[in-house]
C-alpha cells in the first residue's frame, strides 16, 4: 500500500505528536455531528408544526440506535485494518477492506428491507401517539430507503481512518452538514415538506457525502491496494468474525 503525507503512520515518529494529529480531526468532526443533529431540530421546530418535531424527534431517536449498530461493525472493521495496516500486510488490509464493504452492502438490503416493511409495527411498538405516527412512518421509510448511502458512507469514512487519514473524513462530514442545513431549509421552510422534508434532506446530504467518498477511493484504489471488481468482494469468515468481535462491544454502548 503506498503511503502519501496527508496520511499519518503512528508506528513511525513520535507516537504523542501522531495520536494528537490523528484525534483533533476527529473531534471536530463529532462537533459537526452534533451541530448537524441540532440544525435538523432547529429547522423543524421553527418552520414545521409540532407533530413533525414530535416525528422526527421520535423517529430519530430509534433511526440513530439502529444505525449505530451497523456503525459498531464500521469500527470494528476499521480497528481490524488499522492492524494489518501496522504489520504491513497489504494482502490482508485488502482483504479486511473489501469484507468490510461486503458487510455494509449486505446491512443496507437488510436494513432497507427491515424499515420498510416493520416501519407500522416497530412504530406501534414505541406507543407513538395517533396523531404524530403518519408523519412518524413518512420520516421512518424515507430514511430507511436511503440507508445505504448512509451505512456505506460511515463504512467508508472508517477505512480512510484506519488508513491514518482523520482529515478527509473530517471534510466530508463538513460537506455533508451544510449540504443538510440548506436542504432542510429548502424543503421544510421554502416547500413545507414538514418531516418528509427533514428526511429527505438527511438522506440525500448522507448520499452526497458517501459519492465523495467513494469516487475519492476510486481515484486512489492503486494506493489502498484494493479495487472495485466483483470478484474481489468474497466472504471471508476468517476476517468478518474478528470484525464483529470488535464492532459488538460498541454496539452495546449504543443500546
Amino acid at each position: 500500500m503506498k503511503k502519501k503525507k496527508d496520511t499519518i503512520d503512528l508506528t513511525k515518529g513520535s507516537v504523542a505528536k501522531g495520536i494528537v494529529a490523528f484525534t483533533i480531526p476527529l473531534i471536530f468532526g463529532q462537533l459537526l455531528q452534533q451541530l448537524y443533529n441540532m440544525a435538523d431540530a432547529w429547522v423543524v421546530g421553527n418552520f414545521a408544526d409540532n407533530t413533525a418535531f414530535a416525528a422526527v424527534s421520535t423517529s430519530g431517536s430509534l433511526v440513530f440506535l439502529v444505525v449505530g449498530m451497523f456503525n459498531g461493525i464500521a469500527i470494528g472493521g476499521g480497528v481490524v485494518i488499522s492492524r494489518y495496516v501496522g504489520a504491513e500486510d497489504e494482502k490482508n488490509i485488502e482483504r479486511s477492506i473489501h469484507t468490510n464493504i461486503l458487510f455494509g452492502i449486505i446491512a443496507s438490503v437488510l436494513m432497507t428491507a427491515i424499515g420498510l416493511i416493520f416501519a407500522p409495527q416497530i412504530l406501534n411498538m414505541m406507543d407513538v401517539p395517533e396523531n404524530v405516527l403518519p408523519q412518524s412512518l413518512t420520516y421512518f421509510k424515507i430514511y430507511f430507503a436511503g440507508s445505504a448511502t448512509i451505512i456505506m458512507y460511515n463504512i467508508f469514512m472508517s477505512i480512510m481512518r484506519a488508513l491514518g487519514d482523520s482529515v478527509r473524513p473530517m471534510y466530508y462530514l463538513a460537506i455533508c452538514s451544510a449540504v443538510n442545513v440548506v436542504l432542510d431549509l429548502i424543503f421544510v421552510a421554502v416547500f413545507h415538506m414538514s418531516a418528509a422534508g427533514a428526511a429527505l434532506a438527511t438522506v440525500i446530504a448522507q448520499g452526497v457525502s458517501f459519492l465523495i467518498s467513494l469516487v475519492y477511493l476510486y481515484k486512489n484504489r492503486d494506493r489502498f491496494g484494493f479495487d472495485f471488481k466483483l470478484r474481489s468482494f468474497r466472504p471471508s469468515v476468517e476476517r468478518l468474525i474478528p470484525i464483529c468481535k470488535l464492532g459488538i462491544p460498541y454496539i452495546a454502548q449504543s443500546l
